[in-house]
């Protein structure tokens, strides 16, 4: 459109073929076209457009309710602890290296130093870095997950996860927590059960989110192990590393 707006304008022929009462400069996709036609250069091109629509996926996705509610409800006096923000400020040293250190790509799995360090830490060997929970969350399912397959989460459920799941072409199944908020693993064993289902993963967040529920060592274990008979990958989102699952998986191998 902007080309043949400036063809127009140049052209005394499109001028003088141009409708009358049309600015050149606004001209709609089928007047372009019909412009672009008169053009010897452009003669075999034709210039379609037409309305694109976003994919099924992205159109159908759930909302981030948390941003109705903080718009609804946010206002001076009142204090919102939904976003997991700390208190601290990143070390002065950070901060310099970050100003007058090499701004181009890095290791796509994370420095190397940092990785040792958390290979240390956590005794894993493979370990990745991400810019944040949900970006790991994210490479979690692409790594284990196939279009169609279904992931169990757990009512109350973090609202991120389920907008993950539907981005990807995931099937989301839930179910609800016990009297205190936790997750069970005969649910996990009956989701597998069902006739024509495809569980592929089991989401567990400890602490929850979002009610801070945290779950307890040996019941990490025993949706490990229901998740196992099940074949599906129990996928741990631990974003306060509190450090209650870290030697659970180790032992789990």
């Amino acid at each position: 459109v902007a080309a043949a707006a400036s063809a127009a304008r140049c052209s005394p022929e499109l001028r003088t073929r141009a409708p009358q009462d049309r600015d050149p400069s606004r001209l709609t996709a089928e007047s372009a076209g019909a412009l672009l036609d008169l053009l010897p250069h452009t003669r075999a091109f034709r210039v379609t457009m037409r309305r694109l629509r976003p994919s099924m996926r992205a159109a159908n996705a759930s909302e981030a309710i948390v941003e109705r509610i903080i718009a609804t409800h946010l206002r001076p006096g009142i204090a919102n602890l939904a976003p997991g923000t700390a208190h601290w400020s990143p070390p002065e040293r950070l901060v310099e290296a970050a100003l007058h250190g090499d701004g181009g790509y890095g290791d796509i799995r994370g420095e190397p130093a940092l990785l040792a360090a958390l290979r240390e830490e956590h005794g894993r060997e493979h370990v990745m870095v991400t810019p944040g929970a949900n970006q790991a969350f994210v490479h979690a399912l692409l790594s284990t997950c196939d279009v169609g397959d279904e992931v169990l989460l757990w009512r109350p459920y973090y609202f991120s996860h389920l907008v993950a799941l539907q981005l990807l072409g995931l099937v989301p199944v839930f179910a609800d927590c016990d009297e205190r908020g936790l997750p069970t693993p005969g649910a996990v064993r009956a989701s597998a059960s069902r006739p024509g289902g495809r569980l592929r993963a089991v989401v567990l967040v400890s602490p929850s989110n979002p009610t801070g529920a945290v779950c307890p060592a040996e019941l990490v274990r025993e949706l490990g192990e229901a998740c196992a008979q099940a074949g599906a990958w129990l996928i741990s989102d631990e974003a306060r590393d509190m450090g209650r699952c870290g030697e659970i998986w180790g032992d789990m191998g």
